[in-house]
């Protein structure tokens, strides 16, 4: 079973999954603003972070899908939401369209496209390596993508928790996820509402208008909120604004 942590007493069920740096500890600065009454929340690692460090595997769509419903059965939920972040947005998705019997509502926060990002082989393996990189690496990357937008600090802060809370191995094992393989079948209907939600600092694929075009054709009802100030991280560059949003479209 996936590690996890439960907060929450409502009767609105969620599981929120990690994305590929971190464990959902990237959630912490946002947890104190989370509705308790109305929502249970089981925030999940997949295999290789956080709660579920030691535990490995394919690494796959089809793998983390089913270990998110092996957790709602563990935990006695017949019907849940998911949000995915990034990566497991992915994870989110594919459980929406093979299992709508039990998921409610899907939340895609910042999304790759469906299709995986297509990257050919030797782009795969540079992602691979980093995966594997040592911090200073890791601290080159993120600030080639976010540029000086954010602080030095929060940089910092990011590559100590990438290397805190996953196994390399496993960084490198679902590397492939999102940046070549995508959903199993990117073109199979999802009839459950899907809000993605989109940084606009973001790289321009996983900005609001691109994610639209990508999603609205396997997304009967579809919800696209973009958030004008946040980049990839919107529960750490933008808390309040995005658990509101969240807890809106759950509600």
């Amino acid at each position: 079973m996936l590690g996890h942590e439960c907060v929450g007493a409502g009767a609105t069920r969620v599981i929120v999954l990690n994305d590929w740096m971190c464990d959902t500890t990237t959630w912490d600065g946002a947890r104190v603003y989370l509705d308790l009454q109305t929502f249970t929340w089981a925030f999940a690692d997949l295999r290789g972070y956080g709660r579920s460090l030691r535990q490995g595997g394919e690494l796959t769509v089809e793998e983390a899908a089913y270990d998110v419903v092996g957790l709602a059965d563990e935990l006695g939920w017949e019907r849940f939401a998911v949000i995915g972040h990034s990566m497991s947005s992915l994870v989110a998705l594919h459980l929406a369209q093979t299992r709508a019997d039990r998921v409610t509502r899907v939340i895609a926060l910042t999304p790759p496209p469906p299709m995986g990002f297509g990257a050919d082989a030797a782009t795969l393996e540079n992602i691979r390596a980093l995966g594997r990189a040592d911090d200073a690496a890791r601290l080159a990357s993120i600030r080639a993508r976010s540029g000086d937008r954010l602080s030095p600090g929060w940089t910092a802060f990011k590559v100590a928790r990438w290397s805190a809370t996953s196994d390399p191995e496993a960084v490198a094992g679902y590397a492939a996820m999102f940046a070549r393989d995508g959903l199993p079948d990117p073109k199979t209907q999802i009839v459950v509402p899907v809000l993605a939600v989109t940084g606009e600092h973001d790289v321009e694929i996983m900005r609001s208008e691109t994610v639209n075009k990508l999603l609205s054709p396997i997304c009967a009802d579809l919800v696209v909120t973009p958030i004008a100030e946040s980049a990839h991280y919107p529960m750490q560059e933008t808390p309040p604004l995005l658990v509101t949003i969240v807890e809106r479209f759950l509600a």
